[in-house]
């Protein structure tokens, strides 16, 4: 048995976690191929914040990345090396590891 959606609310259905769906409460501020919708709801809205996130995403995994090769490149410069040897350690060193290990 389907509702009919309430014209004066925002379309959107929300799908709660006990499976009960209901239509959005808020008022409708924008109409979007014939629907209306919420600010939260709005397709072009949530197009955006995705795009967002993923941009900021992308930076992050970039960076954790970056991180991780460093790591790498310093465990490999290290490895086998005496204590006398540890404390020569550069990032000269480190930056030759990292060039042999591209």
């Amino acid at each position: 048995m389907r509702r009919e959606l309430d014209p004066g609310r925002c379309q959107r259905t929300i799908f709660e976690d006990r499976g009960f769906n209901y239509q959005c409460t808020k008022k409708p501020v924008i109409e979007r191929d014939g629907k209306l919708y919420c600010k939260i709801h709005d397709p072009e809205y949530i197009k955006e914040k995705q795009v967002k996130w993923r941009a900021m995403f992308d930076k992050e995994q970039a960076e954790r990345e970056k991180h991780w090769v460093l790591v790498n490149a310093r465990s490999q410069a290290i490895k086998g090396l005496t204590l006398e040897e540890l404390k020569q350690v550069t990032p000269a060193l480190i930056r030759k590891a990292l060039e042999a290990n591209q």
